[in-house]
């Protein structure tokens, strides 16, 4: 859990230091008076957007793979050590019972 909130926390960081940082050499090439200026507010215009949508996706995947962790069964306490051998036997089952459907009758 901890090393969630961290990893959202360093996400959120890039996220900002990436935006700033375009920010910053957006204005830098206006005051030059650089060609690349135009392109460059282009570029920025879609990344400001692009980049908080990316990160939010890869948050909210993060959050729905944390019943995907795989947590060695001696770490967990009795109860969950019960609950994760209860779904490997129930996933067990349900590829058995998958099998015997797939085999073709004589």
């Amino acid at each position: 859990m901890k090393k969630r909130k961290k990893l959202q926390r360093i996400l959120a960081v890039i996220g900002i230091v990436l935006l700033l940082a375009m920010y910053i050499i957006n204005i830098v090439l206006a005051l030059i008076g650089s060609e690349a200026a135009q392109n460059m507010l282009k570029v920025t215009m879609v990344l400001s957007i692009m980049i908080p949508i990316l990160l939010y996706a890869f948050l909210m995947l993060m959050r729905r793979s944390d019943g995907f962790r795989s947590t060695p069964l001696e770490e967990l306490d009795e109860s969950q050590r019960e609950e994760a051998l209860r779904r490997l036997e129930a996933a067990a089952e349900e590829e058995k019972k998958g099998k015997k459907d797939e085999t073709p009758a004589p």
